[in-house]
């Protein structure tokens, strides 16, 4: 995919996120059944945070810049969409946290951010959306510090079997309904299943990790396996 690609993309996924925003952290509970505040915790806790200079890319409305800020002082979160972070914002005023995150606008393919700046960087669900996986990899590898961990939670690619077929089914024939009706975006929320069921699957997300250059690549299955945690050392 080549620069032009990447910036349609970029600004259509900016887009579609500032048009939800409003709606966004309401339909990712229902739509997660409340779990996704788990997902985000287990993400935090393989990051190994404590005492760190933390990144969230994509960051969204701030929920894991939130929970990384139970364990450090320093939280640096990074979006395309300020509509998405001003309510993040309202989020850490409420939490206390406004001195210990910062939020700021920037592209996940060109971080504006030294090398080796960061202990450990982490995302969730941004990896569907970006434009060059690998680019967004050797993005993040880079401006961690030797040592340092990256930490991605994504949705699963469906697979076989019963739980595959119900997975399957809660994707293409729930998902789009709930949140089209509660956001009144439903090409937003038809977007997400094909998101999914187009993304790689755990086994080839691990080895591009690994050609990036990452160490000790491993992952964690949640949520009977529609959930992954990966981890790559720098």
């Amino acid at each position: 995919m080549d620069r032009q690609d990447n910036n349609f993309k970029a600004r259509a996924v900016r887009e579609m996120f500032c048009r939800i925003a409003p709606y966004y952290d309401l339909i990712n509970f229902l739509m997660s059944w409340g779990q996704d505040s788990r997902w985000r915790r287990v993400a935090v806790r393989l990051a190994q945070p404590e005492r760190a200079l933390a990144l969230d890319v994509a960051t969204g409305t701030g929920d894991m810049a939130l929970e990384l800020a139970r364990y450090t002082d320093s939280v640096v979160g990074l979006d395309l969409c300020w509509e998405m972070m001003k309510r993040g914002q309202v989020k850490l005023e409420k939490k206390g946290a406004e001195k210990r995150v910062d939020f700021i606008m920037g592209d996940a393919l060109a971080l504006p951010f030294s090398d080796n700046s960061f202990d450990c960087a982490l995302n969730a669900f941004a990896l569907r959306n970006v434009a060059d996986i690998k680019l967004f990899l050797a993005e993040l590898r880079r401006v961690i510090k030797p040592g340092g961990r990256v930490v991605c939670l994504e949705l699963v690619r469906p697979v076989s079997g019963i739980i595959g077929a119900l997975y399957r089914f809660y994707l293409y024939k729930i998902i789009p309904i709930l949140g089209g009706r509660l956001s009144g975006d439903g090409r937003a929320y038809r977007y997400l299943p094909d998101s999914v069921d187009g993304f790689l699957s755990i086994m080839e997300f691990r080895k591009i990790m690994e050609e990036i250059g990452f160490r000790q690549v491993n992952h964690r299955s949640l949520n009977l396996g529609t959930v992954a945690v990966y981890v790559g050392v720098k």
